[in-house]
């Protein structure tokens, strides 16, 4: 169940197919490598040497950080990062709903300050989701 969390792990196969028209413009086989893992970015067709070089360099190629912090288990920064979406997006709701009693707004002014703050806690707790994505998923070391 996990594992679906997990960004690469660090199985790549290279797979080598002759580009055919840049074989028929060199006049000689032109080599292009593809990833088993379908991330690796486009190079030139070159020599078999070449195309085993840009993809070794795939390969030593980081994602991200390699681990989150040793100290604390998978299971325990999820539950921090869904602690802190909620604490976010809880502080917005109140703060809005406060501020909207304390500018004695009424009806759809009161609605429309309580909108903005469900709003403004989903774009917070998401922010926060999207800036610890490297902490949470494991990549490849």
């Amino acid at each position: 169940m996990l594992d679906r969390f997990a960004i690469d792990d660090g199985h790549h196969s290279p797979r080598l197919v002759i580009d055919e028209d840049a074989s028929r413009a060199a006049g000689t086989a032109r080599f292009r490598a593809t990833c088993s893992c379908r991330r690796m970015p486009a190079h030139l067709p070159g020599s078999r040497e070449e195309a085993l070089a840009a993809h070794l360099a795939h390969v030593d190629t980081r994602l991200g950080p390699s681990r989150g912090p040793a100290w604390l288990p998978f299971e325990a920064r999820l539950a921090l990062l869904v602690l802190g979406c909620l604490g976010l997006f809880g502080g917005c709701l109140l703060g809005a709903t406060t501020l909207a009693g304390s500018l004695h707004l009424a009806g759809d002014a009161a609605l429309g300050a309580r909108a903005g703050g469900v709003l403004a806690g989903f774009v917070t707790a998401g922010s926060l989701m999207v800036s610890t994505r490297h902490y949470m998923a494991p990549t490849r070391d």
